[in-house]
């Protein structure tokens, strides 16, 4: 499995996902200010992040099954 992977809407490139030093979870990093709410948040795989950017491009929000700290169903709590 890659240690990196680009996120992608529709063609265009939101974010990557670079998987931390202990191999088993995967944070993201923004391309564009649109999706900075999701810088550094911790996944654990690119499916998730993926879906977070989706629904985040397509509501405005976070999905709303984010806890209070931000974190997703597929997301790890920092």
């Amino acid at each position: 499995m890659s240690d990196a992977y680009i996120i992608q809407i529709a063609g265009s490139t939101v974010g990557i996902v670079a998987r931390d030093e202990s191999d088993q979870i995967f944070n993201f990093f923004s391309a564009t200010r649109e999706f900075n709410i999701l810088e550094k948040h911790r996944f654990q795989d690119p499916l998730c992040a993926e879906e977070a950017a989706r629904h985040l491009r397509r509501h405005g929000n976070l999905p709303a099954h984010y806890g209070h700290e931000g974190h997703a169903e597929g997301s790890v709590p920092v």
